[in-house]
């Protein structure tokens, strides 16, 4: 048996308001699986009200079982009292963890929950990874666009506060990914609240 590589990079965006769109980005072609999540307007108005110095901060592998407790306790870190928006929030990352692990095929995953004010990856780039999932939950949302030459972007999109998209990384095989990514400029004032995701693979195999 063989399997043909295509020389092409996979340039295609699949996008829709079902979480099951991540599951499309297993398809020829397609470098990014864009899921137009739509945040509770009440959830994120008191989200984006909290201190900066509230909001979780997490980096653990981890079981998909473990990731609440993680996650409560990361809220807890962070003096973040209990409450019905706190335990949406909880219930929000851990789904998206699951949504991640169950469409990469991953039973351990890298989770990263990053609370921060700069722009951290703010060059253009593919991740080391086969695949990761990336969740603007407070802030502007993450950049993306087909690569027009090395590290270079001419017409970036951005995804909307609240969207997750699984985007191919540099791992993921015999079709590389021609969709780059960074982070958004920073905003004086205002911390982002970004979920990061990333399976754990030779754990997973």
């Amino acid at each position: 048996m063989s399997t043909r590589s295509d020389p092409r990079p996979a340039t295609a965006v699949n996008s829709a308001p079902d979480p099951r769109v991540l599951a499309t980005l297993a398809m020829p072609g397609v470098a990014v699986a864009l899921w137009h999540r739509r945040p509770d307007p009440a959830f994120q108005a008191w989200l984006d009200a909290l201190p900066g110095c509230r909001l979780p901060q997490l980096r653990r592998v981890l079981r998909l079982r473990d990731a609440s407790a993680a996650l409560a306790a990361a809220c807890d870190d962070r003096g973040l009292p209990p409450g019905p928006h706190r335990d949406a929030l909880i219930d929000q990352i851990a789904t998206l963890t699951d949504q991640a692990a169950r469409h990469l095929g991953a039973l351990l995953v890298t989770l990263r929950v990053e609370a921060g004010a700069g722009q951290s990856c703010p060059k253009w780039h593919l991740d080391a990874v086969r695949a990761r999932l990336l969740c603007t939950l407070r802030g502007a949302g993450t950049q993306f666009g087909p690569a027009t030459g090395e590290a270079r972007v001419d017409h970036p999109q951005q995804m909307p506060t609240g969207a997750a998209a699984l985007f191919r990384g540099r791992n993921w095989g015999n079709q590389p990914p021609g969709i780059l990514h960074r982070s958004p400029p920073a905003q004086p004032g205002l911390t982002r609240l970004l979920v990061v995701v990333d399976p754990v693979d030779e754990v997973a195999a």
